[in-house]
Formats: structure tokens, C-alpha cells, sequence
């Protein structure tokens, strides 16, 4: 019992080490040499728990990560009705939102994400993009016929929810006049992503294509 205690005690410190690293340097300032002397673990413990590097920040990742344990833990009607899916979608993404705003780190690796190629941010990127194309497929019978993509719109949010939030934690200022440090704007910015989702099923019901 002990050994297993101090097992996750030391997995637990070189995590802890990889945030703080990660939220005061960004990407460049990760390495095993770093979180070795971070976390006070010898480099020899990184490679026996995680194998290497990569390990470590796999393991990281997946419990920084929003959409991963979302997806793994979501619990959906054997078939869900459109209005199932609508809201789902509607708090998944206000919830991603809010869960973004509020974590740095997470933020760091988002933009690592998208900064520069990485095997690793690749590989967790396609993980979250299949699970959430299958999501969005489940959907796919109220658009059918109309000339409304909800795969379209639900892209240009996640991107305009990583947007805003990094704008505004780069101390850059606000987007189209929404400063969401504001929080009455934050809010708004919210409830305006709800709204277009339902907007988006509603114009699905009118707009068929003949």
C-alpha cells in the first residue's frame, strides 16, 4: 500500500510539475531535464512510470483536457431527439467555453496545438475530432435536405470560443467591441453561442432544399 501511495504521490508531482512549467514558459519550457527539476523526481522515475516524455505529457493532457473525458463519460438516449441533441450541443459548448476561460494551462496547450506540429497534439487533436464528427453525425438526419451544416457552425465556435479566450488572456483587448474580461460581456458571449446553435436547428426546419 505504502509503494502504491508513493507511486502516485510522485506521478502526481511530475503532473503538478508539467502545469507549472507549462503555465509559466508555454511549450518551449517543457522538457525532462525541466520537469525533473520541477517536480524534484529523478529523470530515471519519468521514463519507469511514462516511458518518456511524451508519456508524461499524454497522461497530462488527458486530464487537462475537455472534450477527451467529456466524451469518454457522455451518456446519450439509445436515440436521442433533436431537441436531445440540441441542447446537448448547446451546453457542451457554453461549458467548454467557461472550462477554458478559467484554465490556463489548458489554454498553453491549445496554443501549442496550433503554433507549431507535434506527433503528440496531433494524435490527441484526431482523438477529440472523431469522437466529435460521431457526435455531430448522430444530427446529421435534421439537417438532411437543407442547405444548413451544423459541422460548419459548431467549427467556427470552437475557433471563436479559442479565439476570444486566448485574445483575451494575450491582454490584447476586446474582439468586435466584446471584451470578455467584462463579465456582463463574458456572459453574454455565452448565451449568444446558445442562440446560434438553436438558431441553426430552427433554419434547418425551413431551409430544405427543393
Amino acid at each position: 500500500m505504502g509503494r502504491r501511495r508513493n507511486k502516485e504521490q510522485t506521478i502526481a508531482k511530475l503532473i503538478e510539475a508539467v502545469g507549472k512549467l507549462l503555465a509559466e514558459k508555454g511549450y518551449t519550457g517543457i522538457g525532462v531535464n525541466k520537469i525533473s527539476a520541477a517536480s524534484g523526481v529523478s529523470k530515471p522515475m519519468i521514463y519507469e512510470y511514462f516511458g518518456n516524455l511524451n508519456g508524461l505529457l499524454k497522461v497530462y493532457i488527458r486530464r487537462k483536457d475537455y472534450w477527451l473525458p467529456f466524451f469518454e463519460n457522455l451518456e446519450l438516449p439509445d436515440n436521442p431527439s433533436n431537441e436531445d441533441l440540441k441542447v446537448l450541443f448547446i451546453t457542451i459548448l457554453q461549458e467548454q467555453f467557461r472550462y477554458f476561460s478559467q484554465e490556463k494551462e489548458m489554454q498553453k496547450i491549445v496554443l501549442w496545438q496550433i503554433s507549431e506540429y507535434n506527433p503528440l497534439m496531433r494524435a490527441i487533436s484526431e482523438a477529440r475530432e472523431a469522437d466529435g464528427v460521431r457526435l455531430l453525425d448522430m444530427a446529421e438526419g435534421h439537417f438532411k435536405g437543407s442547405d444548413i451544416s451544423l459541422k460548419a457552425v459548431i467549427a467556427l465556435l470552437v475557433g471563436g470560443i479559442y479565439y476570444n479566450v486566448l485574445h483575451n488572456a494575450a491582454g490584447t483587448g476586446s474582439v468586435s467591441g466584446v471584451d470578455i474580461s467584462n463579465e456582463k460581456e463574458y456572459e453574454r458571449l455565452i448565451k449568444t453561442v446558445g442562440q446560434i446553435v438553436e438558431l441553426t436547428f430552427r433554419a434547418a426546419e425551413t431551409d430544405k432544399i427543393d
